[in-house]
């Protein structure tokens, strides 16, 4: 019952919330071009959708790691749609890498909109390169971006293998790189019931600056970081499901 009573007050504050969303982006689109203005407020959002069950918790590690001042190609791990609004946690001003079919999806589709988020195309190597030139546009306008290196969610909360995009979007743009670790939204759901209590973590590695992106081999960067994010998966969750 409580599931219940939590998904129709989460359809309601959303539907209000994405009304108020628009009236932002109308009022601020033209003089905010990064849109941070509606990053904030979409913030709120995110933030509120754990905040709505009194049950659940967010423990964030490591915020003292993350250089304010700079732009980052945040990468991190994927379980679920929650790790969207989860990574709103980060004090920073960010755009999404996200499949171009999301924007299909009724609400979710016209937020990436109105974000200015990143859209790419499976397997277009055209849609790759526009990606490309678009981080590189962000980041060196201050903004950092955010992708999944696994290109699609975990089906066994296992971390899997790294694709080297997010890599090379970073030494395109000369970045550094934030690793973020996530564990908590995969294991929310048990069947359509939800998880009470529950705590959702997220950890922030050390980051790589951009020093060492420059320096690196992409396939040797890629499997590195890889490595180190699975490593402090570990530390989190019941090595188990590493030796399934």
């Amino acid at each position: 019952m409580t599931s219940l009573i939590y998904y129709l007050v989460l359809l309601v504050f959303t539907i209000l919330y994405f009304v108020l969303l628009i009236i932002v982006f109308c009022l601020t689109v033209w003089f905010d071009k990064e849109r941070v203005i509606v990053h904030y407020a979409s913030r709120l959002w995110s933030m509120s959708i754990f905040r709505l069950c009194p049950f659940w918790k967010i423990k964030v590690e490591g915020k003292e790691k993350i250089d304010r001042s700079k732009a980052w190609m945040v990468i991190t791990n994927h379980q679920s749609m929650l790790d969207i609004p989860l990574m709103y946690v980060l004090p920073l001003t960010f755009k999404w890498v996200s499949k171009a079919e999301v924007k299909k999806w009724p609400i979710f589709g016209q937020v990436l909109y109105l974000h200015g988020d990143i859209l790419i195309e499976r397997g277009s190597g055209s849609s790759a390169r526009k990606m490309m030139v678009k981080c590189k546009d962000h980041l060196d306008k201050g903004t950092s971006v955010i992708i999944f290196p696994e290109g699609t969610r975990t089906k066994t909360g296992r971390i899997g293998r790294f694709k080297e995009g997010a890599f090379v979007a970073a030494k395109n743009a000369g970045v550094g790189i934030l690793p973020v670790v996530a564990e908590g939204t995969g294991s929310l759901m048990k069947g359509w019931k939800l998880d009470m209590p529950h705590t959702f973590t997220v950890r922030i590695l050390d980051p790589v600056s951009a020093e060492e992106v420059a320096s690196s081999d992409l396939k040797e960067l890629t499997a590195k970081m890889n490595q180190r994010m699975v490593t402090e998966h570990k530390t989190m969750v019941d090595e188990k499901i590493y030796k399934e």
